[in-house]
């Protein structure tokens, strides 16, 4: 996949595009990749424009503890330097002495002359990493090894990289001559499997295989119907309290589960999660969100003649929904099929979505060029004003034929119809409806207790009065932590025991709000 769309799988899938802190991470990912494959995968890291000081061991604490010379850093130049006590910063092309640091021994002054990047491989080969100084202490202990006339790389440097999921550790691990300080497409990283796993940046739209990272999420949301009518914002709040939130479909899957989920007797619509918002945005059928790092507009457009795109001549073009023309869908197995059948753009994505997956997404000028430029094509891109109540930027919708309505006052709340293969329809929020929440439900759960009870005397729990006693003593403890007890009784196990050793049994019941 395209650099983009490997970043939407891994956090769709899982939780990220894979992301390195360390040499032996960084060691791990190449005992993950095929041993057949000798090129270059994706990792999470991307170019960005402002510029950040970081150690090379990967912490960031610059801005808890510098010794920079007055007028440093340059932000011209991009590495830097310890000399007469002060931090300095010069080109990373220029050879010098260097300090190391160890995990065991501390400090180590190395008088060979290096440049910088050089000077962290032989510190990464031989000690741990290039010196990394964290506060006063640091600075003082490195002093008494490195002499104050010497100019010695420490592993300090300007970086303009960061981690797909923000982490914001610095660790890098570039091939030789990278990364380059050129501006173009080539701002996302590759890991290259035949260089030692080293790092190179390429174009983010090339297509790579991919490292993410995160355990598997549940291909399945858990979805919770409740048949008590309310408004949307009232069922907003009831989901959230309850369960996780009114439900979200990214999927003609999801859709037929929601369908399911609903009481067979029930016909009419119920309300999930999505609303609308005064943010317009481009985004693709199939549900990956927003363009943002490729698109092929015309000069000038979009220029506002509707709200579906078509492809034409190797660009894009806004049109018409309701405008007849024949159309590009997609298929994981096949790529891009291109039906000659002419139809509106609604009724080409239900086409898709029945014979294949999808209206077609394009994420790249490759995929672009597959296209024909002799006749004008729908693709799968439209104009989109909803979002769901969890935030997910999810743009799958299935909408009935006539909507959403362009009309304003239709209604800025989405129901789906049951009755109606579970197609959607916007309504008055304050319309009353059942509806449909996902997540886990919060108030079946279950709690250990440990609760210390001790009597003066002689006590016999057999004693039905001192049992009594001692239940109406643990609903108080419970009551006092929030949870109401309406049924509690002794149990004894069923492995014989003393009669010390007896066991209290609760049946516990919450309240809805």
């Amino acid at each position: 996949m395209s650099w983009p769309e490997a970043q939407n799988y891994c956090r769709a899938k899982h939780t990220d595009l894979a992301f390195v802190e360390t040499m032996d991470d960084a060691n791990r990912l190449i005992n993950i990749v095929d041993a057949g494959y000798s090129g270059s995968v994706w990792i999470g890291l991307k170019r960005v424009t402002q510029k950040r000081w970081g150690w090379s061991h990967g912490e960031s604490t610059v801005a808890q503890y510098n010794a920079w010379n007055g007028g440093e850093p340059n932000s011209q130049k991009e590495c830097a330097f310890l000399a007469y006590g002060v931090w300095h910063t010069y080109q990373c092309s220029t050879a010098f002495f260097f300090a190391c640091s160890h995990e065991n021994t501390g400090y180590i002054n190395v008088e060979l002359r290096k440049n910088w990047t050089d000077a962290q491989s032989y510190c990464r080969l031989y000690h741990t990493d290039l010196a990394t100084i964290r506060n006063s202490e640091d600075q003082n202990q490195i002093m008494r090894i490195v002499p104050s006339t010497s100019w010695v790389w420490i592993g300090l440097f300007q970086d303009s990289w960061e981690w797909s999921d923000k982490w914001s550790n610095f660790f890098r691990h570039w091939a030789v001559g990278q990364p380059s300080q050129s501006l173009g497409s080539d701002e996302c990283v590759g890991m290259s499997t035949a260089n030692s796993g080293k790092w190179i940046h390429e174009s983010c739209y090339l297509q790579r295989p991919f490292i993410c990272h995160g355990w598997s999420k549940s291909p399945y949301r858990t979805y919770q119907y409740m048949n008590e009518s309310m408004t949307w914002l009232d069922a907003q709040s009831y989901c959230r309290a309850r369960f996780t939130d009114l439900a979200t479909a990214d999927s003609i899957n999801d859709v037929n589960r929601l369908i399911k989920t609903v009481n067979s007797g029930y016909s009419g619509s119920v309300w999930i999660g999505l609303h609308a918002e005064t943010e317009h945005r481009w985004v693709w059928s199939l549900g990956e969100g927003t363009i943002s790092n490729y698109s092929m507009w015309s000069p000038g457009e979009p220029n506002g003649d509707g709200q579906c795109v078509r492809s034409f001549n190797g660009s894009w073009y806004d049109e018409s929904c309701s405008t007849i023309l024949p159309f590009v869908c997609f298929n994981d197995s096949t790529g891009f099929i291109i039906t000659e059948t002419a139809m509106t753009w609604r009724d080409a994505q239900s086409y898709c979505r029945q014979h294949h997956a999808d209206l077609a997404s394009i994420s790249s000028a490759e995929q672009q060029n597959l296209l024909s430029n002799e006749s004008s094509l729908w693709i799968g891109l439209f104009l989109d004003s909803w979002q769901w109540s969890d935030q997910t930027n999810l743009s799958f919708r299935h909408w009935k034929a006539d909507q959403p309505s362009l009309i304003s006052g239709s209604g800025d709340c989405v129901g789906m119809s049951i009755n109606n293969s579970g197609k959607w329809a916007q309504y008055s929020c304050d319309q009353q409806q059942p509806f449909i929440c996902y997540g886990d439900d919060k108030l079946i759960r279950k709690q250990i207790v440990r609760l210390k009870l001790s009597c003066d005397g002689k006590c016999t729990l057999n004693d039905p009065s001192l049992q009594t006693a001692f239940l109406n003593k643990i609903s108080e403890k419970l009551k006092s932590m929030g949870v109401k007890s309406n049924k509690m009784s002794w149990i004894q196990g069923e492995v014989p025991v003393p009669a010390d050793r007896w066991k209290c049994r609760q049946t516990e019941s919450f309240d809805r709000h």
